[in-house]
């Protein structure tokens, strides 16, 4: 596929430390401001963006979309905050295990805050207003109503909620089963026209090892990582099936190791047929156990230990993953202990489970939870 390149029009001096991006018509510029040049890791790379031409451009609330690409490997790192009238503050620890090199970190500014919009495919006449409930992960919760036109659509009001959050939907009618089927997008996961673009330059890594040279950069809205050209040789493979496509196109980092029980939601409907998550890897997976902590959530341990849970590879409290319904997995992968994601989680191993999505969506059941990755929470960590 060819990538989208958008010419950033920037050569990076990286040795003089440049640490400020302005483009050539500094008032419709996006200012990147570093904390400084050259950074170890277990530093924090303090950045501020401002956009000085928000109120022309009617951005008075907008969303600022941070990349950071590492210049020799291509790896990239995402993350998203709230940019309230022109300007963003955030902090981000550099983990230790961030590769030492040169990068580039980009600002790209898209229209309006987080929003979610979404249509109920299957519903009962009288369902013009529809029940949600919010469930952030520092298990804050909010309950509201949305209402739902004709055909089914709706839009919901903007919302600012780091890390994740759980959204539960329901008729106004308590009836005995959800019979709800609802479609569910953010417009700020999907694909977008950024309406200002900039892009800074910094390393990681000793100070000697800074480059002393021009690096002509280019901004590609594709993930550098899926990019490039084949090599010329003749392939000869069998036909995957659906969860080894699946896992090629949505597993990335330490999730793609191989060393994991893998159970498929794909290929077969045990896992969609069973009675709940918790009974069906109980089951499965020797030595897993599963307990009740005092919050009353649903947790899983290994050797005593509390398992650490993502859904699409976005860590989630304890009990979070009861929100997602068997039918609706893809697939999931169960990491051995230790699964060192991080260095406070990991010891009871992880569960990572993979929720149906793109083309290996079907039209198993209603569908009325959702799990959603919000804003990067301001003082956050790079790993």
């Amino acid at each position: 596929m060819l990538n989208k390149l958008i010419s950033a029009g920037i050569a990076g001096i990286l040795a003089l430390g440049l640490s400020t991006a302005y483009a050539q018509n500094e008032n419709d510029s996006i200012a990147i401001r570093l904390s400084k040049p050259v950074y170890l890791q277990g530093d924090s790379l303090e950045l501020r963006v401002y956009y000085p031409n928000y109120i022309n451009k009617k951005l008075k609330s907008a969303t600022a979309h941070i990349w950071i690409d590492h210049l020799g490997t291509k790896q990239r790192w995402k993350f998203r905050y709230p940019m309230i009238e022109g300007e963003v503050n955030a902090a981000l620890k550099i983990s230790e295990q961030i590769p030492s090199g040169n990068y580039a970190i980009s600002c790209l500014i898209q229209s309006g805050f987080y929003r979610m919009q979404g249509q109920v495919l299957e519903r009962d006449k009288k369902d013009t207003v529809i029940n949600y409930m919010m469930r952030t992960s520092t298990k804050q919760m909010m309950v509201d109503r949305v209402k739902v036109d004709a055909k089914g659509f709706f839009t919901m009001k903007p919302m600012l909620f780091q890390d994740t959050a759980s959204f539960y939907f329901s008729p106004i009618q308590k009836p005995k089963k959800n019979y709800l089927a609802i479609l569910l997008k953010t417009p700020v996961d999907s694909a977008f026209e950024p309406a200002a673009i900039q892009t800074a330059f910094f390393s990681v890594g000793k100070p000697g090892e800074f480059i002393d040279k021009k690096i002509d950069y280019s901004l590609s809205l594709d993930d550098p990582e899926l990019g490039g050209d084949l090599p010329n040789v003749t392939v000869y493979a069998k036909a995957k099936t659906k969860v080894q496509e699946y896992a090629e196109s949505y597993t990335s980092g330490l999730f793609k190791n191989d060393n994991a029980y893998i159970f498929d939601g794909l290929g077969n409907d045990e896992l969609a047929q069973s009675q709940s998550l918790a009974w069906y890897l109980q089951q499965k997976v020797p030595g897993l156990n599963v307990a009740i902590d005092s919050a009353n959530n649903e947790v899983f341990k290994w050797r005593e230990e509390l398992c650490t849970i993502f859904i699409d590879e976005f860590e989630v409290m304890p009990g979070e993953q009861t929100m997602v319904f068997p039918r609706d997995i893809a697939m999931i992968k169960v990491f051995r202990p230790p699964f060192q994601y991080s260095s406070t989680t990991g010891f009871g191993g992880a569960i990572a489970i993979y929720t149906k999505k793109g083309k290996f969506v079907d039209n198993n059941g209603a569908k009325f939870s959702f799990i959603l990755k919000g804003y990067t929470a301001f003082d956050s960590v790079w790993k």
